[in-house]
């Protein structure tokens, strides 16, 4: 009769790299059902214990649960496991989808955290890119109309911040009005719906928030300075701006808050 080996918890974790709560929570699901020395009860492991901990370590690697792999151990047919891991391919397809989409916020943000630097408090010519228009909400602090911004956002990949573009109206006398656009980034337009789109804007990069402006409303500083740049360059705004939110950080438990200034100009 072949001789059965016996195996103790510390060198099963030696021979497969386990950790003992792992082993511990894999006998608490059934996974593996170490038997017990009647002398020191210290848990023994045998050569089926270390196959069964192989095939689910090579299933877990297949994104299968532990309730998955237990289903499996039962009784698992080949078209059936062919079906389980079908779908395990869609939901991994799905999670490099958003993976890939938050890694692009993430390099648009690290881009931007450079663009503060060169562009903060100054001016140039930039476009702005073009977006959709997918509704509006009366102001910024009207908390209650977010639910119209929830509706036009996949809350899984966006943000509430970047999906506001704000749009002033002014004239040579000041401020005539303001909105709320919901928006979302666009790469080619669609008939019967209304975007953004301006090819040639004064850009720059302004400092918001508690730390820097307290309660103070910076509207005007930035009207007064951008206008004063227009006059100099010899250019012609159209009459509205657009700002977004680009980054927040933080100082003394403040929000400092970056903005984007769009003020799109007459063509000459």
């Amino acid at each position: 009769m072949r001789e059965v080996n016996k195996y103790r918890t510390s060198q099963l974790s030696e021979i497969l790299g386990v950790s003992r709560d792992a082993l511990r929570y894999y006998e608490e699901k059934g996974i593996i059902k170490p038997k017990q020395t009647e002398v020191n009860n210290y848990r023994e492991y045998d050569l089926y214990d270390i196959y069964t901990l192989m095939v689910t370590d090579f299933y877990k690697k297949r994104d299968l649960s532990i309730k998955e792999i237990k289903r499996l151990q039962a009784e698992s047919e080949i078209d059936e496991l062919e079906i389980l891991l079908e779908k395990k391919a869609r939901e991994v397809e799905e999670t490099i989808r958003i993976k890939e989409h938050i890694l692009q916020k993430i390099n648009e943000t690290k881009e931007f955290c450079e663009d503060i630097k060169k562009y903060l408090n100054k001016f140039s010519i930039r476009k702005l890119s073009l977006y959709e228009i997918k509704g509006e909400i009366s102001d910024f602090n009207a908390f209650r109309e977010y639910p119209a911004i929830l509706e036009n956002m996949d809350l899984i990949k966006e943000d509430i911040l970047s999906k506001i573009m704000r749009k002033f109206v002014f004239d040579e006398t000041g401020f005539l009005n303001h909105k709320m656009y919901i928006v979302e980034k666009s790469e080619t337009k669609q008939k019967d719906r209304h975007y953004l789109e301006y090819s040639n804007c004064i850009y720059t990069i302004v400092e918001d928030g508690r730390y820097q402006n307290g309660e103070d409303d910076i509207r005007y500083k930035i009207f007064d300075s951008t206008m004063a740049w227009a006059n100099e360059q010899g250019l012609k705004p159209e009459g509205v701006a657009f700002a977004n939110t680009r980054l927040i950080t933080y100082c003394d438990n403040m929000e400092r808050v970056f903005l984007e200034i769009f003020m799109p100009i007459k063509e000459k």
